[in-house]
């Protein structure tokens, strides 16, 4: 479920009205408002609630910002998602979870690119904790550890930028992954430096299987994102058990010895990572051919 609300010029809230109810919405609520800038008197300005399931949500805001006279500058889209919404129409048909706004899919994968203090901090506490758990064996530390890596997100943000035309989102998603993954080989490495050998944890899956595994991964996370139901925070710690046990190993191994060859877990670790983002690849390629992301790009202002 959404409410959508669009701000406008004055005067052009019935040409936002008139798309609403192209797109299947029941009903709008028009409202004058004003809106002020520093140093400037306010200026009127329409308001255009709409409050409907999220496909018919996704299918107004497509429909919006492909509009010939839509441009950021002066038209504002606004997107909420509420617990529930109670009114005329059936609740089956209001209660709808997919496909999701496309604009909440872009955005929600540029929140995750960021690397902040708070990126850095949750990254490198986990890896501590996936590093000591790795070197006990100790399967809920490990947990612990794995449920505050960001992997997900980051993985596809790559696919979706590639796919969207959004460069500047697939460099912020490979930074991001970077830093991430030389956090958690910095948090091996620390672990190791203040813990005595050995590393009991030796349960790697066959490359084979990982790859399975992480193609999977990436289609049920891709899909997560546009679902309203989709359980992203489960899928976020299938997908960093795949790729991020490796980063620590190696930090781990640094300190301790290698008992088996890095080249191979490297390899397996890129095999992964491929995986993740072709499964990516997979979902939103045809979410793009069904013409789901058209959009995108028009809407991405860098």
């Amino acid at each position: 479920m959404r409410l959508v609300k669009v701000s406008v010029p004055q005067g052009k809230g019935a040409d936002i009205a008139r798309i609403a109810f192209e797109q299947g919405a029941p009903d709008v609520t028009l409202q004058q408002v004003s809106q002020q800038k520093p140093g400037t008197e306010p200026q009127p300005r329409e308001a255009v609630d709409v409050k409907i399931s999220t496909p018919r949500a996704k299918a107004f805001v497509d429909a919006v910002i492909a509009a010939p006279f839509f441009d950021r500058e002066h038209y504002t889209i606004e997107i909420r998602e509420p617990r529930s919404i109670l009114k005329a129409t059936r609740t089956r048909e209001i209660t709808r979870p997919v496909p999701a706004p496309v604009t909440d899919i872009d955005q929600e994968l540029w929140q995750f690119t960021h690397v902040t203090y708070s990126f850095v901090l949750r990254v490198f506490i986990s890896a501590l904790l996936l590093s000591y758990g790795m070197i006990e064996d100790n399967p809920l530390i490990m947990i612990g550890g794995l449920l505050f890596l960001p992997f997900t997100p980051l993985v596809l943000a790559c696919g979706f930028g590639a796919l969207t035309g959004q460069w500047e989102l697939v460099r912020h998603g490979v930074v991001a992954l970077v830093a991430a993954v030389l956090l958690i080989f910095g948090g091996g490495v620390a672990v190791a430096l203040a813990a005595d050998p050995p590393m009991v944890f030796d349960k790697f899956p066959p490359m084979i299987a990982g790859l399975a595994f992480s193609f999977a991964i990436g289609v049920a996370a891709s899909l997560a994102t546009a679902d309203d139901v989709g359980r992203r925070e489960l899928i976020g710690l299938a997908a960093a058990s795949q790729v991020g046990l490796i980063p620590a190993w190696m930090g781990i191994s640094l300190v301790f010895g290698f008992d088996e060859s890095p080249v191979e877990k490297l390899q397996a670790f890129g095999v992964n990572l491929a995986a993740l983002v072709c499964g990516a690849l997979a979902v939103y390629g045809y979410m793009f051919v069904r013409g789901e992301l058209s959009h995108v790009a028009a809407s991405s202002k860098e």
